[in-house]
């Protein structure tokens, strides 16, 4: 009877086995990378450094001696894709077989989903809790929000192990439970394992769908990628082009400033030649004058008269310009619009020089300085009259609002009218005001009559919106409440793996960092 009962045990293992595997792509949506050859540290996302790793493996191989099959294992992964991180690190579990009778520990951080899951064997939870997982865990939170991979899962695992040590060792060093001895407790749950068989050959034929389902998947991705790559091609071809258009425009705006450069040399030396010939010019007209003035010694005493001559010549003709300038302006009549002429005329006789003023008559420039004095009068009466007309009509207009503002009930929809017709007032300069003749004091009164029952009619809508907002929130409690009374909590389900004879169920603690 007792052999019989072995052979149906591995049977049901074999069985689970082989119809578990698909399951387990099918769930997670991504490949479980297999262990490595150090197997207790799996640094798949190469984010351990090297001392970190050393003394983590070194740590759990004599655990795992000293223990008779007690294992750690701590892995790391760039990403588990679109598996829900608690339940891949069972499959993991469960596929690297972790832990002698169930008695295992799986450590296992993502980087990209910041992630840090801890899983144990079914024996393991007898003397390694979900909490004491969650605290251990905690452990290692303040290392990964640093970026401290290798230190934090390095704390993890120390922690781990003191608490195991701790709780299967008695406290004189003697062995508390041997892990052989856990055997018959693996093999008590195994007519519970030989139905839970039964569901995962009902699971076999939806995973067939689901294979394909997934292979259909994994090839619109692959033809993502290669449309991706195609992009990205053409990209970096137009971007080696946009370089070379780049090369090309900067070797042409080489070539002008060196034109630039070579044709302002061209003028330089050009000038410089000029300079030059105007200097020998110069000399040589230096060396006639000498000769001259020894050959005629007054020569430059009659050079002097002549242009003192032409001068004095110069400047009456340049007068008399100015004198036929004023002569005809001053037959213009006196009035604002010809002040500029006036004005024109005064400037131009105190552009002459002191000697070319002498040649004009002093009466004709007194009367055209009067006269644009006069008409400089005229215009400041003219601007004067025009600042008061504008006034009047400003004030006028303002006027308008106010009796408007004023003929209108009084009520809160009124006050916009009644803040206008105050603010324009406002708005006026104070000789503006002194035309409007309206009651500014009445326009104020009833401005404030009309603020106040703004502010009770505001103040009644706030209370009206708080009371809505209590029923609100007092719905939304009484509607949480049941809720969490019609709430129920739900359970994970695993297979058993072949290896070391490792299974978890779930149990453990994880979450973001």
């Amino acid at each position: 009877m007792s052999k019989k009962r072995s052979l149906c045990m591995f049977l049901a293992v074999c069985l689970s086995i082989l119809m578990l595997c698909p399951i387990t792509v099918l769930a997670v949506g991504t490949e479980i990378p297999s262990a490595t050859t150090q197997f207790y540290v799996n640094d798949f996302a190469d984010i351990i450094d090297e001392e970190s790793e050393k003394e983590m493996q070194e740590t759990a191989e004599a655990l795992a001696e000293e223990s008779d099959g007690i294992q750690v294992v701590v892995t790391t992964v760039q990403t588990v894709g679109d598996a829900n991180p608690a339940e891949y690190t069972v499959d993991m579990y469960n596929e690297y077989g972790i832990g002698k009778n169930n008695m295992g520990v799986l450590i296992l951080l993502s980087v990209e989903t910041r992630d840090i899951q801890i899983r144990l064997g079914d024996n393991m939870t007898k003397y390694l809790s979900d909490r004491k997982a969650g605290e251990i865990r905690d452990v290692g939170i303040p290392y990964f929000q640093k970026d401290q991979f290798g230190k934090g899962l390095y704390e993890m695992q120390k922690a781990t192990i003191k608490h195991i040590t701790g709780k299967v060792k008695s406290t004189e060093g003697e062995v508390a439970v041997k892990v052989t001895d856990l055997e018959d407790i693996s093999r008590e749950s195994a007519v519970g394992k030989i139905f839970a068989v039964i569901a995962v050959i009902a699971g076999g034929v939806l995973s067939f769908f689901g294979v394909n389902a997934y292979l259909e998947k994994r090839k619109e991705r692959k033809a993502k990628e290669e449309r991706e790559r195609i992009e990205n091609s053409d990209l970096v071809k137009k971007k080696n082009q946009t370089i070379e258009n780049l090369r090309a425009q900067l070797e042409n705006e080489k070539q002008k400033a060196d034109m630039a450069i070579t044709e302002r040399n061209k003028k330089i030396s050009s000038l410089t030649g000029d300079l030059k010939s105007t200097e020998s010019k110069l000399n040589m007209l230096k060396h006639r004058n000498e000769r001259a003035i020894m050959a005629y010694p007054d020569l430059e005493e009659k050079v002097d008269a002549i242009l003192a001559k032409e001068k004095e010549e110069a400047d009456k003709k340049r007068a008399l310009e100015v004198e036929k300038n004023i002569s005809n302006v001053l037959q213009l009549e006196c009035t604002r619009q010809n002040r500029y002429q006036f004005e024109s005329a005064c400037d131009a006789f105190e552009s002459l020089s002191s000697e070319q003023q002498k040649y004009v008559p002093a009466n004709l420039v007194k009367k055209v300085r009067d006269l644009f004095e006069e008409s400089v009068k005229l215009q400041r009466k003219f601007e004067e009259e025009e600042r008061i007309r504008k006034n009047k009509a400003k004030a006028e207009e303002v006027q308008k609002v106010i009796l408007t503002a004023l003929a209108c009930t009084v009520t809160r929809h009124s006050l916009s009218q009644l803040k206008d017709a105050c603010r324009a007032y406002e708005n006026l300069t104070n000789e503006q005001k002194k035309y409007v003749t309206a009651d500014i004091r009445l326009l104020e009164e009833r401005r404030r009559k009309a603020k106040r029952l703004q502010d009770e009619y505001e103040e009644e809508e706030r209370r009206r919106r708080r009371e809505e907002e209590e029923r609100r929130r007092r719905r939304e409690e009484e509607e949480r409440r049941r809720r969490m009374m019609s709430s129920s909590s739900h359970s994970s389900f695993g297979g058993s793996h072949s290896g070391f004879g490792g299974h978890s169920s779930g149990h453990g603690a994880g979450g973001k960092f």
